[in-house]
C-alpha cells in the first residue's frame, strides 16, 4: 500500500499510527480514571489538546509517580 499523493508507504503509516493510537487510548483513559478529580482530568485533556504526545508522556510518567508514592505511604 503506497499512498502517492502523501509519499507515505506501508512502514511510515505504522510509525505515524502507533503514537496516535497511544494518544487516543490516553485521552480515554483520562476521561473514565475514577481516581481523578473533575479539574485534574479537565487539566490533562487541555495538556492533551496543547501538547499532544508530549503530553501523553507527561501524563504516564506523572501518573506512574503519583502512584509509587501514595502506595509507599
Amino acid at each position: 500500500m503506497s499512498l502517492l499523493f502523501l509519499n507515505i508507504g506501508s512502514f511510515e503509516m505504522i510509525l505515524l499510527l502507533i503514537p496516535f493510537f497511544l494518544y487516543l487510548y490516553t485521552f480515554f483513559t483520562v476521561a473514565v480514571h475514577e481516581s481523578l478529580t473533575s479539574n485534574e482530568r479537565l487539566l490533562w485533556i487541555i495538556v492533551f489538546l496543547v501538547f499532544n504526545i508530549l503530553g501523553t508522556i507527561a501524563y504516564w510518567i506523572w501518573r506512574n509517580n503519583s502512584n509509587s508514592i501514595s502506595s509507599s505511604r
